[in-house]
């Protein structure tokens, strides 16, 4: 009896540290997850942020008649925010919706300054660009909801 003992010890104390073990390992991937998770909702942030920044500087310029504004833009961390995007989700509506959100804005502030665009015409383009963002931050919210588990 004392050698089946022994036996049955060995083996319910190997058996105790693989399921730790697996625990382990299943929390590190969890918490690997949630941190890819936060960074992707704080670059998709930032990049929506600074795309309605633009917009809102385009306008003051516009229709306000504030020179500058679109000068001091911060061009340089909103391209960081979208190779950040690009890098961090590969699913395909939020890569379509920042593809459209980078073209919608290429076409805006491209024509944003041309005289002989009628006030119509560069109304469309910010209608534009506008539903290209929010196309952004509704694909963005599903990735990042469904990796953080809130959905």
């Amino acid at each position: 009896m004392t050698g089946m003992t022994a036996w049955v010890t060995l083996l319910a104390g190997v058996v105790g540290a693989v399921i730790a073990l697996a625990g382990q390992q299943w929390g590190m991937r969890r918490a690997n997850r949630t941190r890819a998770g936060e960074l992707l909702l704080e670059q998709c942030a930032q990049l929506i942020a600074l795309s309605q920044d633009f917009r809102n500087r385009a306008w003051e310029e516009t229709v306000l008649g504030q020179q500058g504004r679109v000068d001091t833009w911060d061009l340089g961390a909103h391209r960081l925010a979208m190779a950040r995007v690009q890098i961090l989700c590969q699913d395909s509506a939020v890569l379509a919706a920042l593809k459209e959100m980078e073209a919608s804005g290429k076409a805006y502030g491209g024509h944003l300054r041309r005289a002989d665009l009628s006030d119509d015409e560069l109304e469309a383009l910010r209608e534009r660009n506008k539903a290209a963002i929010e196309a952004l931050a509704t694909a963005s919210a599903r990735v990042v909801q469904r990796r953080l588990g809130a959905v």
